[in-house]
């Protein structure tokens, strides 16, 4: 019991040692104005927005295959296995599936097609 407690704080120790030297070593990659945090900040929206578009396309394929093992699963045995389980994966499958088509459209209805991306500045001094 003693060796594993010594263990775990052992590990807990050098993966703090680890995080701090890493933090150091990025220390010139960090933001000097408020400015430049900004525009960091703004520059990934564009990123993020194409990572949310692909984890929806490849959570609406799991909630698909989801639904077709569902759908299998009321076929063997109706009575443990509701017809409901199954249409509310097909439901979360449909709607993953087109919400990145969605967002474009409900953007393009708000703000229009030519719609150009705010851009941040501003030149406030972080720290010293």
């Amino acid at each position: 019991m003693m060796q594993s407690k010594l263990a775990w704080t052992s590990l807990a120790t050098i993966t703090t040692v680890a995080a701090g030297a890493l933090l150091l070593g990025l220390e010139p990659a960090l933001a000097k104005t408020a400015g430049d945090l900004g525009a960091h900040v703004a520059s990934q929206g564009e990123n993020l927005g194409k990572a949310v578009s692909a984890l929806s396309y490849v959570g609406g394929m799991g909630a698909g295959a989801a639904t077709a093992y569902k759908f299998k699963a009321n076929r063997e045995n109706p009575h443990q296995h509701p017809i409901g389980h199954a249409l509310g994966w097909a439901v979360v499958c449909v709607g993953l599936m087109f919400l990145p088509q969605t967002f474009k459209n409900t953007g393009d209805t708000f703000y229009g097609t030519d719609a150009t991306p705010n851009q941040v500045s501003g030149t406030t001094v972080i720290g010293n």
